[in-house]
């Protein structure tokens, strides 16, 4: 079969990223088509992969930042028409569904429908919104009711739209008013492996400081029940973050892979606090065999099995994380049916299920 893989944009790193590595790897003739890519994802991640970037790309580095080119993208993928290829795969949570694949099969992994447009269009307008300036939340205010439409009429051209969960898949419902189905996006299980069978003491988290994150619900938590957290990575609110951080939260901001395994393994648990579409980093702190203590919506409910590889608090408040942290017994988890569960999200796992798809087994 011919294959062409179609996603909205590639950056230096991330999980949509990963989606994508995940289909090259398993289709390695497929030409990628995407609107702009990193140069550095380029040279690393998709070294030797056949990029087939827009015009978009020949911008000023400055000028193609993601929500600056909606419109260009619109433009680019609803008029994209691959010829010759018997399946053509698009990821991703805004333009990239919109191609037209005239000859073959169109599937269609979505992230989500537009979070900007759909999900929660409230947040992004806002101040402060992380990587949102003034002049971008102007135009999506006064443009919101036309991009929709479009969105709404992109999300038709599919022949199959594959949800990465089932909190995802409610909302294709919703929104597109379209059936899915389910495929969960792949995890690097095997980075996280370990062979840590020592005392686990505190807990941790990790990830980008971003304000959506909820970082800070974690901080609270742990400073009302007076138990330790070391908090990985960096981010535009790290040092927000510090400031409210009592004495028994730690931060590392320069770990490397090795170092970032030993924090997790070593944990009595991840506190996973803000809502996502999936939440890759969720699947990876049990694959390093940690049981995940993670807020009750989203992709959460997918990737953790209550009791079994973790638990839920039932809201966002600092009081109800800190009464689960208080209670929290790690001894309760099996490190093998943890990884086991893990196991289920891995690289391998996707790629037999992709191709089962393609080939419409």
């Amino acid at each position: 079969m011919k294959v062409a893989i179609v996603c909205d944009w590639i950056d230096a790193v991330g999980g949509a990223e990963r989606v994508i590595k995940a289909l090259h790897d398993t289709f390695p003739d497929a030409p990628i088509y995407t609107s702009t890519c990193d140069e550095s994802a380029r040279r690393s991640m998709f070294k030797g992969a056949d990029i087939r970037t827009s015009w978009l790309q020949k911008l000023p580095k400055k000028l193609r930042k993601r929500q600056l080119l909606t419109i260009p993208r619109q433009f680019y993928f609803g008029h994209l028409k691959l010829r010759g290829y018997d399946v053509v795969i698009s990821a991703g949570s805004a333009e990239a569904k919109a191609v037209r694949a005239p000859d073959g099969r169109h599937i269609n992994i979505c992230y989500t429908p537009t979070l900007y447009y759909w999900v929660k269009p409230e947040n992004y307008l806002q101040k402060g919104t992380d990587g949102q300036n003034a002049l971008w939340r102007l135009g999506l205010r006064v443009l919101l009711p036309i991009v929709k439409r479009w969105d709404l009429k992109a999300s038709k051209r599919p022949d199959e739209l594959f949800a990465i969960s089932t909190a995802v898949q409610t909302r294709i419902k919703k929104y597109y008013h379209r059936d899915s189905k389910i495929l969960h996006p792949p995890a690097d299980i095997s980075r996280f492996a370990n062979n840590e069978l020592g005392e686990r003491r505190g807990f941790v988290t990790f990830g980008r400081q971003a304000k959506h994150k909820r970082f800070d619900l974690a901080i609270a938590a742990c400073n009302e029940a007076n138990v330790e957290l070391t908090v990985i990575g960096d981010g535009p609110e790290h040092e927000k973050l510090k400031a409210m951080a009592g004495p028994k939260i730690s931060f590392k901001t320069k770990v490397s892979d090795t170092q970032m395994v030993e924090f997790i393994a070593r944990a009595e648990a991840f506190i996973f606090p803000n809502e996502e579409d999936y939440g890759i980093v969720a699947v990876e702190a049990q694959a390093a065999g940690t049981p995940v203590i993670a807020y009750g919506a989203g992709g959460s409910l997918d990737t953790v099995v209550d009791g079994v590889s973790g638990m839920f608090f039932d809201h966002q408040t600092p009081q109800a994380l800190a009464k689960v942290l208080k209670d929290f017994n790690p001894k309760k988890y099996q490190r093998k049916n943890i990884i086991a569960n893990a196991a289920k999200f891995s690289d391998e796992v996707f790629a037999r299920n992709i191709k089962r798809i393609v080939e419409g087994k």
